[in-house]
């Protein structure tokens, strides 16, 4: 197989971050994981660990090769509307293109 351009590898990642984000802030392996974190602690869903992802997630990741990192962030990092009710922010990026983002709220009592 040819080795992917680095243009086409941003391409790959911002078209399928929202969907892995999103499985993953389903996921209580995720979600947990995420909510129980220190701050600033960083987490990457890559080939080398596909935990808690439901299955078209994981082959996503596995067949475009992608490496997302997620952490918790501040509520002013993101949209006002993602932290109302007091959810916390999870931030989403693509590891190797950080301007490549998404970003989730999430009701910390549900696990």
């Amino acid at each position: 197989m040819a080795e992917r351009s680095p243009r086409l590898v941003k391409k790959l990642h911002g078209r399928w971050l929202p969907d892995c984000a999103i499985d993953a802030t389903q996921a209580s392996y995720w979600r947990g994981r995420l909510l129980d974190s220190m701050p600033g602690e960083v987490f990457e869903v890559s080939r080398a660990d596909l935990s808690g992802l439901s299955r078209g997630a994981a082959l996503a990741v596995q067949r475009f090769d992608l490496r997302i990192s997620a952490t918790v962030v501040d509520s002013k990092d993101a949209e006002p509307w993602l932290s109302e009710d007091g959810c916390v922010v999870f931030k989403f990026w693509a590891t190797d293109f950080p301007m490549v983002s998404f970003f989730s709220g999430n009701n910390p009592a549900i696990r």
